[in-house]
């Protein structure tokens, strides 16, 4: 599934389980959306028809979106109630979008990175193979997690990456905070690490 944050509202995608309400959508649930910190959903965009495993926003409040069914990127400016195509295409597992306006994207073939809202890519040449991203609240910071369960992080702007530890076990998803503390969900839990080269505590 896909989750992003804007301001006080989750927009997310994917499946519905078992207890999931019928009304927002099967066998995909499009975009739903909540105001009450996941306590309540609503189904706003694609109900029923598609699932974006990738969603990202930007620091102006854009939303950018991949499903399932495409690599063409959409984008919506009005809190996920419609979306156009961007005209850009990837194949991504993640995407984040940093505080110049760069949108990042982790694909097999590598970090692709784009400078104009999402309507074309290219290669992040001389960076390693990454995965997973997550980026600060600020749009700051970033970090990723590429082979070996390395841990990556770079800031806003930057060219290059820095290495800073490992984690523990098969990491699902990573997320750094303002000041550069990261969270690190694995198959043994949550783990925090109060920088990228500290050992972690749980």
């Amino acid at each position: 599934m896909g989750l992003t944050v804007l301001d006080d509202t989750l927009l997310a995608s994917g499946h519905p389980g078992k207890t999931t309400p019928p009304e927002l959508g099967s066998p995909h649930l499009g975009i739903i959306r909540s105001t009450d910190s996941a306590r309540n959903w609503t189904p706003v965009a694609f109900t029923g028809k598609k699932d974006f495993h990738v969603l990202a926003t930007a620091p102006d409040g854009t939303v950018y979106g991949l499903p399932t069914d495409s690599t063409d990127v959409l984008v919506s400016t009005d809190e996920g109630d419609t979306w156009t195509s961007t005209g850009g295409s990837t194949f991504a597992f993640n995407m984040v979008a940093d505080a110049t306006g760069r949108i990042i994207a982790s694909t097999p073939d590598g970090l692709q990175i784009s400078t104009d809202g999402a309507k074309s890519f290219g290669p992040w040449a001389d960076t390693p193979l990454i995965a997973l991203l997550g980026v600060s609240p600020d749009h700051q910071r970033i970090v990723g997690v590429g082979s070996g369960g390395k841990i990556w992080t770079t800031t806003a702007g930057a060219t290059s990456w820095s290495e800073g530890g490992t984690v523990h076990g098969q990491a699902q998803a990573i997320a750094i905070t303002n000041t550069g503390n990261l969270l690190v969900i694995d198959d043994s839990g949550l783990t925090l690490l109060s920088s990228p080269s500290s050992p972690p505590s749980r």
